[in-house]
């Protein structure tokens, strides 16, 4: 039964941390995108399709 607990625990840290790493992939690419001057509409639709996020998603990184 401990096993059990510790995979789902593992499983859900993992998760976390891949959902974490991916967030600061997308403000690196943001940052990058505006010191290159580029619109922010072209940088919701760029972000949009990198990383399939839905509109409203996407919004949150401008």
């Amino acid at each position: 039964m401990k096993i059990i607990m510790v995979g789902r625990i593992l499983e859900h840290e993992a998760k976390t941390i891949k959902k974490e790493g991916m967030k600061e992939g997308i403000k690196g690419t943001v940052s990058i995108l505006k010191d290159l001057g580029i619109p922010p509409q072209t940088i919701l639709v760029k972000i949009q399709e990198q990383y399939h996020l839905t509109f409203e998603a996407s919004k949150k990184y401008l």
